[in-house]
């Protein structure tokens, strides 16, 4: 596999995002009087080396120059932790369910937490927060408040829809979203985990039609029918991420023994 990542590029005072390749991913770094600290890390050993040459260069190159003291960890899908091993002598924070998730041999996090921790850089610092369970049980949400930026990891996506893979939890998702939401300045800069970065409408939107797939999610599981055939063209995403979110709302709603309702409407063609 063949790795590439751009330059990091400013989106905010002294916040950068950089986008490594193949999976695109972004990266952020964040650079303060006293040290910097990176948001990510890419998908293998080597691509955390070249991410940390590149964030390390960015951080001595502003007035007076920083190190790279810190590292954060947004979740454990491999195209964000994978690098992890490049920062062994910094201090890595991430959720406290984050190394229970990762792939063996991937190291751990030498700082974990349940649901908030602070990073001081200075003249400014990070919040991380995971405020509930959503594309995993371990989302870490960086803030940068007083630079009016965030970085949300795959919670939301815009080069692409949100994934909801086999250890997503659509139905408490969009709870999640409402609560980082809730802390963020009307006008923040968001980075997603892929793709470009969205404002608070944007976010909104995304938020909107997470839940209305798990109305019809919910719709489906009380009518006793699955999400495969279910799409029609007036659904907000396309086939396949739409259908792959349904379908696992549905299997959560299934895990947790949720009785099912008789519909007040007939479901036609859903």
């Amino acid at each position: 596999m063949e790795f590439s990542l751009s330059e990091f590029e400013p989106v905010g005072d002294r916040v950068h995002v950089a986008v490594a390749e193949p999976e695109g991913v972004n990266v952020g770094l964040v650079v303060g009087s006293t040290g910097a600290l990176l948001v990510d890390t890419g998908s293998s050993p080597e691509q955390g080396r070249a991410i940390r040459a590149a964030a390390e260069a960015v951080a001595g190159g502003v007035a007076g120059g920083v190190p790279l003291t810190h590292v954060v960890v947004t979740h454990a899908h491999y195209d964000h932790v994978g690098g992890l091993a490049a920062f062994g002598d910094l201090v890595t924070l991430g959720h406290e369910h984050l190394a229970r998730a990762c792939a063996e041999g991937t190291p751990a996090p030498s700082q974990t937490f349940a649901m908030a921790s602070a990073v001081n850089l200075g003249d400014c610092h990070v919040e991380l927060a995971h405020f509930g369970r959503g594309h995993t049980d371990h989302d870490v949400v960086a803030v940068v408040p007083g630079r009016k930026v965030a970085f949300l990891g795959d919670l939301l996506e815009t080069s692409a829809e949100p994934s909801a893979g086999t250890d997503s939890w659509p139905g408490e998702w969009g709870a999640s979203l409402d609560w980082v939401a809730g802390m963020l300045p009307r006008d923040c800069v968001i980075i997603p985990g892929h793709g470009p970065a969205l404002n608070m409408d944007g976010a909104g939107t995304q938020r909107g039609e997470m839940q209305w797939l798990h109305e019809r999610a919910q719709a489906l599981y009380h009518a006793g029918r699955g999400a495969a055939g279910a799409w029609a063209p007036d659904w907000p995403w396309p086939q396949e991420p739409a259908e792959q979110f349904v379908a696992q709302a549905i299997t959560r709603m299934r895990e947790a023994g949720r009785p099912r309702q008789r519909p007040t409407l007939p479901l036609i063609n859903r």
